[in-house]
């Protein structure tokens, strides 16, 4: 594999990393927002999903 390759394969390894991790995090704040909207106390909800309170207060439910 020459070095051109490798660089190619680490840039896709790297966007596949990026992808999966960006769609935990769409998955994350939409239970949060699910949770909210269905009456749960903010911090239970923070503890829950590991959210911060300031990423709470960006969530509209």
């Amino acid at each position: 594999m020459t070095i051109a390759q490798k660089l190619e394969q680490q840039g896709i390894e790297k966007g596949r990393v990026e992808g999966r991790q960006e769609g935990e995090r769409e998955a994350t704040l939409k239970i949060a927002r699910s949770m909210l909207a269905n009456g749960l106390d903010r911090t239970l909800v923070m503890e829950l999903t590991g959210l911060s309170a300031e990423e709470l207060a960006k969530i509209h439910h």
